[in-house]
């Protein structure tokens, strides 16, 4: 049976949808990798002076999660849909410092690295997909900012008499921003949270279309070191403490990136009929002939449609509808009662969800002949057999339902032919 839904679907302006297709976006920035610095001896003239080298290494990640979806008639259109909740932002870099201090004090001179060490930065963040314009939100942004850390708190007697106090604090600030440039689809480049792309029907059982997602990475490391030292010397005395701030801006990138592209499969239907025209020949005025037309679907997706007839009143079809599963069949039956002589002509016309071919027709042609002129039988041209060929549906489901609509006008055709036999009887 025919959903009732079908009937107000297939119409001009009706929508339909291939199965939805999800996927996941993962992606990972090289944001921090190998950024050097180095302080150099400061402050410069002191006699006791610190070097501070710092590298950073890492980047950050990004994972989202949507499906896409491609829907017709007037065109195959593809959007693609985020999933709520399932963006994250996770920022993974680490500091490698080292740590040197020098002084030349009466003579007195020593240089050497008091501190090496490693320093984790990490930061998360969630997010709706997919950050692109007009979107809530159109970015994300991940931060880092670790507390004041005392890097090194150190003392040491250099030598008898001569000692030297020095610690080290840090002030990192990490941030990394995500957000969407585009979608590259085959039908040009989608920025909008809203947008969608034209996709070229191949007509295929199933369409695969490849995209891919470019994000947008921009991201700042930035320092402060707080250094503080003191030398006392017994014969001189001691050094006034040295205290300043040491601002380093040590990484700063802004880059677009490309994802790996996604090829999502899109399950079709696909319609196939055996014929474009189809003539009936020469049937007999009140008689019949009937065709049973096959309608496949090549596809892997559902294939549901209706049926229409213009022209002749003479030519009919049953049943209006018609709905065939992935690989199967489904049929109509087409009558031709011819109920006056000439020839005639109507267009069987069959609107599918078949997005390569939402309309087909097929031309219909038959003449009406009266008995005399006919081969006598009421079923056409005897000369003709593919004209007089039954064609069979592989599956039952159009045509079975036809069978009791067949039925009525062959019972009325096989009167008629009696009558006629009746009348030419000759008379007593």
């Amino acid at each position: 049976m025919i959903p009732m839904l079908l009937l107000g679907a297939i119409a001009p302006a009706a929508a339909f949808e291939s199965v939805a297709q999800p996927f996941v976006l993962e992606d990972y920035a090289n944001l921090y990798q190998a950024s050097e610095f180095d302080t150099g001896w400061f402050p410069a003239g002191s006699p006791l002076q610190v070097r501070f080298q710092i590298v950073s290494e890492g980047g950050a990640a990004v994972v989202m999660e949507g499906e896409g979806q491609l829907s017709w008639p007037d065109a195959l259109t593809l959007s693609l849909t985020p999933e709520p909740g399932t963006g994250a932002l996770m920022m993974d870099a680490a500091l490698a410092a080292v740590t040197s201090i020098q002084f030349d004090v009466a003579g007195y001179q020593w240089s050497q690295e008091i501190d090496r060490r490693s320093l984790d930065m990490d930061g998360e963040a969630t997010f709706d997909p997919f950050l692109l314009t007009g979107g809530t939100p159109d970015r994300v942004v991940a931060t880092w900012e670790g507390n004041e850390t005392t890097l090194i708190d150190w003392a040491l007697d250099v030598f008898t008499g001569v000692s030297v106090e020095f610690t080290m604090d840090l002030g990192p600030d990490a941030q990394t921003t995500f957000r969407g440039a585009n979608w590259w689809t085959p039908g040009g480049a989608v920025a909008s949270a809203t947008g969608t792309s034209l996709v070229p029907v191949e007509g295929l059982p199933t369409q695969v279309v490849e995209t891919s997602f470019v994000g947008q990475w921009d991201s700042n490391l930035d320092l402060v070191l707080n250094p503080v030292f003191s030398v006392c010397v017994v014969v001189v005395g001691c050094f006034d403490l040295v205290d300043v701030d040491v601002p380093i801006p040590l990484a700063g990138d802004s880059f677009q990136q490309e994802m790996a592209p996604l090829a999502l499969a899109f399950p079709l239907p696909l319609l196939r009929t055996d014929y474009d025209t189809y003539d009936f020949g020469e049937v007999t005025v009140g008689s019949l002939q009937n065709l049973e037309l096959p309608i496949s679907n090549d596809g892997d997706l559902l294939l549901e449609g209706i049926v229409s007839l213009t022209g002749s009143p003479y030519f009919t079809s049953y049943p209006d509808a018609f709905l065939a599963a992935p690989l199967e069949s489904d049929g109509l039956v087409v009558t031709f009662t011819p109920e006056s002589e000439g020839p005639f002509e109507a267009t069987l016309t069959l609107v599918s969800n078949d997005p390569g071919a939402p309309e087909r027709t097929v031309r219909l042609t038959g003449i009406g002949v009266p008995p005399d002129e006919s081969s006598g039988d009421g079923t056409g041209d005897d000369t003709n057999p593919a004209k007089r060929t039954v064609i069979t549906s592989e599956v039952g489901c159009g045509c079975a339902s036809a069978e009791s609509h067949a039925a009525a006008p062959a019972l009325l055709g096989a009167l008629g032919l009696l009558l006629v036999v009746r009348r030419r009887r000759p008379t007593a």
